[in-house]
């Protein structure tokens, strides 16, 4: 008899032990909304975060091999690898939580029960929609309508088993993933339509719902002035439109 999965673990990586301001905060933030399930950081062999887990004693640890967290591109080879899934198989589902996220509030266990294999907040790589007013977001839908969306990686809900089966079906047929990995698994490239069969996607406007990224004045005009379940890269997208509901000064 298979032994019963738990059903979601938030899984944060970590780069360095010195955080920014920004970065404590995030955390702050997860571990005060989401810290009854497991939080599971990820982190080089090498670095030492001991002071961390002093002050969260409920955080656990994932260590990979150092040269995964050289830069982005190593980053996104160790998204697309099959021993990351594997180290979290305990799990039906895992949150990726990069400290450039904030959580609003505690839907996890929604939106595991949606079924999706993976979510993320919508967006376009076209700079021309990063920072959509809010007068204009009938643009930024039919922009999101009529062209590709990727959703972004940073903050995302993922499904262990689909994410092995995808990947081992990949590996057979395709050369290496040298693209950004939430690319791959949205199907951005052209030669990878055979694969989306394998990956069930929410549409774009029940994937605002779960996080704005860009945009995301013009998101919270599509939801009808709703925030999501958290938000990504707040810093970097209109972060003025953040103030009234990120307490950045505490």
């Amino acid at each position: 008899m298979a032994e019963k999965k738990s059903r979601v673990a938030v899984v944060i990586p970590v780069y360095q032990a010195n955080m920014t301001d920004a970065e404590q905060m995030s955390l702050r933030q997860c571990m005060a909304v989401l810290g009854n399930y497991p939080v599971i950081v990820v982190k080089p062999a090498g670095l030492d975060l001991s002071a961390l887990q002093q002050q969260y004693p409920a955080l656990r640890v994932q260590s990979f091999a150092n040269s995964y967290f050289a830069g982005v591109d190593a980053y996104n080879r160790l998204m697309v690898s099959i021993d990351f899934y594997k180290a979290f198989d305990a799990y039906q589902y895992i949150l990726i939580y990069q400290l450039d996220a904030f959580v609003f509030r505690d839907e996890l266990e929604e939106w595991c029960a949606k079924g999706y294999d993976y979510v993320g907040a919508p967006s376009l790589h076209m700079p021309e929609f990063d920072t959509i007013s809010a007068e204009a977001a009938q643009d930024f839908a039919d922009a999101l309508s009529s062209h590709r969306v990727v959703l972004n990686g940073g903050l995302s809900l993922r499904k262990i088993a689909a994410f092995l089966r995808y990947l081992k079906i990949y590996n057979l047929f395709y050369p290496s993933w040298k693209g950004n990995e939430d690319m791959l698994f949205c199907q951005e490239a052209t030669r990878l339509k055979p694969m989306k069969i394998f990956m069930r996607l929410p549409e774009w406007r029940e994937a605002l719902r779960f996080s704005f990224e860009k945009s995301p004045a013009a998101s919270y005009e599509l939801t009808n002035h709703q925030l999501p379940f958290a938000c990504h890269a707040w810093e970097r997208y209109d972060p003025a439109f953040w103030i009234p509901f990120i307490p950045v000064n505490q």
